[in-house]
């Protein structure tokens, strides 16, 4: 059975580096509640527009845990410099150079050692915010 910090761990290797071993986690049947995708696969342009749109990336790991019924919460916040707008929703806004704090919770469900449902908070509005004030 996969361990909240386990996850959490893996998860932000992941969001700041691209390290494959989050990925490992997920069922091929994950069904992610953010896209509506399935499958590992669904991270794959996630990464591309994160890799576009951030450098100097680090995740800083607010804390894990299990609910009752054994699904996993991870918050943890990317932070980075906007280099592009590789995510849909930075629209067409130039590469700022701006300092970025991208606050997210994660939820997963888990069946044994397989995530198997994926759902998200993130707090979009704060890095709109801090690149536009950086123009």
């Amino acid at each position: 059975m996969l361990k909240a910090e386990q996850v959490a761990k893996a998860y932000c290797r992941w969001i700041a580096d691209g390290e494959p071993d989050f990925q490992a986690m997920i069922s091929r049947d994950l069904y992610d509640h953010v896209s509506g995708g399935t499958g590992p696969q669904v991270w794959d342009p996630v990464w591309r527009w994160i890799e576009q749109s951030f450098d100097e990336r680090r995740a800083e790991l607010h804390g894990s845990g299990t609910f009752d019924d054994g699904r996993i919460a991870v918050w943890v916040t990317l932070h980075g410099r906007h280099i592009g707008s590789g995510l849909p929703w930075l629209a067409d806004r130039p590469a700022s150079g701006a300092r970025i704090a991208w606050k997210q919770l994660h939820v997963f469900a888990v069946e044994g050692d397989s995530l198997t449902e994926h759902w998200a908070v993130r707090d979009d509005l704060r890095v709109i915010e801090a690149i536009d004030a950086s123009c």
